[in-house]
């Protein structure tokens, strides 16, 4: 429905050192290319040759903070980044620092269709007929090389290495099976297919450090498999259950908040036989939910949707219009 809540701080700070890293791995592809310096959309003009870290941190820092003004920035954040930037960098001898790397591709974009018979779709929605086939949308930290028939995926986590729909930590074997980790693979494989072995290391900075899963092409089919389920899963649902735990009221914007006091006027509803009292409102997502049960799908999106979202747009990590 192109909802959109406000950013949480840890968050913004995760994307501070994100941009920062993403700045160092631009520079090295840049020497590698013989250029003497890069124009960033944050930062502007780099000079190859004559930048500071803590320069090019204070920038990001202060861009990131004025887009998220609703956050009380203190110092010890700005420390917080720098401190874990240099953490990232100093890794074993700088193993991760970008410019010590062969750079293939910073901040990798994805976007491509999965040409199958099982992931053919057609809904119809307030916008017309949507008709065509899955697509895996996405951006990649940073794309290496370590030779021509190997390549390493790096993504950089800030915060902790829990599966957030369980609670449980990532073990090395969990993360085997990942599906973030997987469809990297399966994305990149299909950019880069001459390419035989994917490598992805997933680096929590800040709890655990690097752990690296190496993938193959004969692992494709199961990843496309494991696609394939949760798609098919999915594609049928025409009143999605409500699935509330802890997170709700901790983490999502709209398991906090309710309609009050808005455009949308907030309803009564009926659940396990009895009424919510008089003035305690559903919240968003609560009442999202209920009104798809009552009226369905197509009239929900059709009066909650934002104005100026469209089905299938992707918006990058990271930006802030």
């Amino acid at each position: 429905m192109g909802w959109r809540g406000p950013s949480g701080q840890k968050a913004d700070k995760g994307t501070i050192v994100h941009k920062v890293l993403e700045i160092l791995a631009f520079i090295k592809q840049a020497q590698q290319n013989k250029l003497l310096s890069i124009t960033d959309n944050i930062v502007g003009d780099i000079t190859i040759s004559d930048y500071s870290i803590d320069n090019l941190l204070d920038v990001v820092y202060n861009f990131y903070a004025t887009a998220s003004a609703h956050h009380k920035w203190k110092d010890k954040d700005r420390l917080d980044c720098r401190k874990w930037v240099e953490k990232t960098i100093t890794f074993n001898n700088g193993m991760f620092d970008p410019r010590n790397r062969d750079i293939v591709c910073p901040e990798q974009r994805f976007d491509f269709v999965i040409d199958k018979p099982w992931a053919k779709y057609v809904y119809d929605t307030p916008e017309g007929k949507l008709e065509g086939n899955l697509a895996l949308k996405g951006t990649v930290d940073l794309i290496t090389r370590v030779d021509d028939n190997l390549f390493e995926i790096i993504d950089w986590k800030t915060g902790r290495r829990v599966d957030w729909a369980t609670g449980k930590e990532k073990t090395q074997e969990k993360l085997e099976n990942d599906p973030q980790l997987r469809i990297y693979h399966y994305a990149i494989q299909h950019l880069y297919p001459e390419v035989a072995n994917i490598m992805v290391t997933i680096n929590y900075m800040n709890d655990g450090g690097p752990f690296s899963i190496c993938f193959e092409k004969s692992d494709l089919l199961k990843t496309e498999q494991m696609i394939r389920s949760k798609f098919e899963k999915i594609k049928p649902v025409q009143r999605p259950a409500l699935h509330k735990t802890w997170m709700c009221s901790k983490m999502c914007h709209f398991g906090k908040t309710t309609f009050e006091n808005t455009s949308v006027s907030p309803i009564e509803e009926y659940r396990d036989n009895r009424k919510i009292p008089v003035g305690q409102n559903m919240t968003k997502c609560e009442q999202v939910h209920h009104d798809i049960q009552m009226f369905g799908m197509n009239e929900v999106v059709d009066q909650y949707k934002h104005p100026d979202h469209s089905f299938g747009f992707y918006k990058a990590p990271g930006e802030t219009n």
